[in-house]
């Protein structure tokens, strides 16, 4: 007599735990019968939602739960938080008494939400981290990694006795180049109230002590489409600029150049190609670069190709 069995992916058996023959009977109701010898088994109690949703959006509509887990808050957004706005559930304005409770309450609720210092610290880093995040405008993706650098870097003791604000401004560039974010180093200092020299030199330490490995910068391309929608230029540049870099991207002038100052010299050569004439110098300061850069990299890039009129550069 056989006394293995086996389960299906929603938790039925499919055979029988006595005789080994295949199990027969109703999956909906959760009851099953062997066909040889009458045993009954019952199916485990499914640990779903009861209701159904036909799309996403009944879907969250429907669903029953409070925020997903974040890693930019300290205590990654499980606790509750009392509000200030000092109503109840019906929308009505507390009277003083209760409103004098409820100050305390959530005075307290907050000193208890930071038990030690280092809860404090990594809240108050947090706190930081977000505000930068939304004074450059990026995405959620860009400060939850900036938020998972630090909490690695404070893990390793890297972030222990720096300076709160340039570990900030690093975290948040670093993540934005894992993101593939164009934010430039310049403007993540300037966001922060840095200057750029004390930014690169946290950013070094974070890339060398916590990630261990090279990130490279966003591409051409995205730095060429943010010079574009910054400067208002009309899209056929952009489409030129695009097929240049595209074209021109297995070569070695990109190799150790700053993708802004490429962008702004594609951008400029594009300009000119297709009639527009914008100056270098509206270009270049669209891009946070000097002229003489500019300057620079277009004449590397006529040097090493020849642009055909059909805008095919070739060598």
């Amino acid at each position: 007599m056989s006394l293995w069995h086996t389960r299906s992916d929603d938790g039925f058996k499919t055979s029988c735990p006595v005789c080994g023959n295949k199990l027969i009977g109703d999956l909906e109701k959760g009851e099953q019968v062997c066909p040889s010898c009458g045993y009954v088994t019952f199916a485990p109690a499914d640990e779903g939602p009861e209701w159904k949703a036909m799309d996403l959006e009944e879907k969250n509509k429907r669903v029953r739960v409070g925020a997903p887990t974040t890693l930019s808050l300290h205590d990654f957004g499980l606790t509750t938080e009392i509000s200030r706005t000092m109503r109840d559930s019906h929308g009505r304005y507390l009277d003083p008494a209760m409103r004098a409770t409820v100050e305390k309450m959530r005075k307290w609720q907050s000193r208890t939400r930071t038990i030690n210092s280092e809860e404090r610290g990594l809240s108050n880093v947090l706190s930081k981290i977000n505000e930068l995040c939304e004074s450059l405008n990026l995405p959620d993706n860009v400060a939850e990694t900036a938020a998972q650098i630090y909490r690695t870097s404070a893990k390793m003791k890297v972030a222990k006795s720096k300076s709160i604000i340039g570990m900030t401004a690093a975290t948040v560039y670093l993540a934005c180049r894992k993101c593939g974010v164009s934010r430039t180093l310049k403007e993540v200092a300037r966001a922060s109230g840095m200057e750029k020299g004390s930014v690169a030199r946290y950013f070094r330490l974070v890339l060398k002590e916590v990630e261990k490995e090279y990130v490279p910068p966003p591409s051409v391309e995205k730095y060429i489409s943010k010079l574009i929608n910054t400067a208002k230029i009309d899209a056929r540049v952009e489409h030129l600029a695009l097929k240049l870099s595209g074209s021109t991207a297995d070569s070695k002038i990109s190799s150790g150049k700053a993708p802004a100052g490429l962008a702004a010299a594609y951008v400029y050569l594009s300009s000119v190609m297709i009639g527009q004439h914008i100056p270098q110098r509206e270009v270049a300061e669209a891009a946070e670069v000097t002229e003489v850069t500019v300057r620079n990299r277009c004449r590397e890039i006529l040097d090493n190709f020849v642009i055909r009129q059909e805008f095919g550069p070739a060598k």
